[in-house]
């Protein structure tokens, strides 16, 4: 059976961030760190050229045990992984040649008192299919 495109790139967006699949966020330091992705609801648009335009919305979130207590290290550790996803997000905007581009649309982090360290981003992935066929690119 084919897998649909949608799918494949959700596979190269956890391969290029070293992430899992889940919503489950772990409740132990021993569980870190971790990097957790997940997809929205996508908007998608005809064209006159027998191609549907897709945007999925995706998060990346991670999340570590920090080297400091401190709360200004923390934060620096934080927004550290903030910059790490958006770089893991844009090595290979195209997954492969399977999207036509990866846009940041914001993000955010936690520096929790004590040793927790959180960044999540979203980003919008446009790609395209063949209309009514998800599983195939036609090139433009």
């Amino acid at each position: 059976m084919p897998t649909s495109i949608r799918e494949q790139i959700i596979d190269a967006i956890l391969t290029a961030v070293g992430g899992t699949y889940t919503a489950v966020v772990p409740r132990d330091d021993a569980e870190l760190p971790i990097c957790i992705v997940q997809d929205g609801e996508e908007e998608a648009s005809p064209d006159d050229y027998n191609h549907l335009h897709r945007i999925m919305p995706v998060a990346v979130a991670k999340a570590t045990v920090t080297s400091s207590t401190d709360l200004d290290a923390q934060r620096q550790e934080c927004h550290e992984l903030l910059a790490s996803i958006i770089e893991d997000m844009h090595a290979d905007e195209t997954f492969g040649e399977l999207a036509d581009g990866v846009d940041y649309t914001g993000g955010g982090i936690l520096a929790e008192p004590g040793n927790r360290c959180m960044a999540e981003a979203q980003f919008d992935v446009r790609y395209h299919t063949v209309r009514n066929d998800p599983y195939t690119i036609d090139e433009e």
